[in-house]
């Protein structure tokens, strides 16, 4: 059984409460560009294999290498790494990394994080806990992340990160995905205040997960996965629960 695998099975979700919590969920919708289709300079795969979906796992690595996905992977990883994203793809279409078996289990890339069912981000002190277990993320790309306040006042929650004050929970009481979504907008506003070309998306694949993307490793996910197999901006996992919370309601 993969490190992957093992994981979710430590961390088991329950998809009726997440979905649940949907209903109560109220969140700006964000402007969303339209994305184009990356195809990399000097790449030796075809923009008509991208466009149809017929990239193979390999052909995948290759192009989110070109696009500096590994940068942050350390070497004795990095073919253990590639190997998985590879086998997931192959076999599952889906976009999934490695992590290590050991508490908190850290990916291996340094790009994913495993946020479970969410409860624990939602939780007292569950932001300043992923914030610090993102600490070699930011790190490693010279990102300033400094937080004070972290306040709970009943079901409302706020802090203040790098001077400014966040909202990331307003009284409702099924907030877990709101305290999800407002935690990576407050991510990326700080990314884009430091210039980075990072930015944090979201992805469900049992558990909820995190995951730091270039622009253009985005695009290549994007062109090369369905939307329930592939990183989410906000506005694209909000509708998506709410359309899953639809479906369980019309069945």
């Amino acid at each position: 059984m993969s490190n992957c695998i093992f994981k979710n099975h430590l961390r088991k979700n329950n998809y009726n409460h997440i979905l649940l919590l949907f209903i109560s969920l109220v969140i700006g919708a964000c402007n969303n560009k339209n994305k184009k289709t990356a195809i990399l300079k000097n790449s030796t795969i075809s923009q008509t294999a991208i466009n149809n979906n017929k990239m193979t796992g390999q052909e995948l690595v290759y192009n989110l290498e070109k696009a500096g996905y590994f940068k942050f992977t350390d070497e004795d990883k990095l073919s253990f790494v590639r190997d998985t994203i590879i086998k997931h793809f192959n076999n599952e279409k889906e976009f999934m990394t490695e992590f290590s078996n050991t508490q908190p289990f850290p990916s291996y890339d340094l790009r994913f994080y495993d946020c479970a069912d969410g409860e624990g981000l939602f939780e007292e002190g569950g932001v300043i806990s992923l914030i610090k277990e993102m600490g070699a993320f930011w790190d490693k790309n010279h990102i300033k992340l400094s937080y004070s306040d972290d306040t709970y006042a009943g079901n409302f929650h706020s802090i203040i990160v790098n001077g400014r004050t966040y909202i990331l929970a307003k009284g409702s009481s099924l907030m877990w995905g709101e305290t999800i979504a407002n935690f990576v907008e407050m991510i990326n506003s700080e990314l884009q205040v430091q210039n980075s070309n990072e930015r944090l998306y979201l992805m469900t694949n049992e558990n909820e997960y995190m995951v730091f993307l270039t622009e253009a490793q985005y695009d290549i996910l994007t062109a090369n996965l369905t939307l329930n197999k592939r990183p989410l901006t906000v506005s694209e996992w909000v509708t998506n629960k709410t359309n899953e919370l639809n479906r369980m309601i019309n069945h």
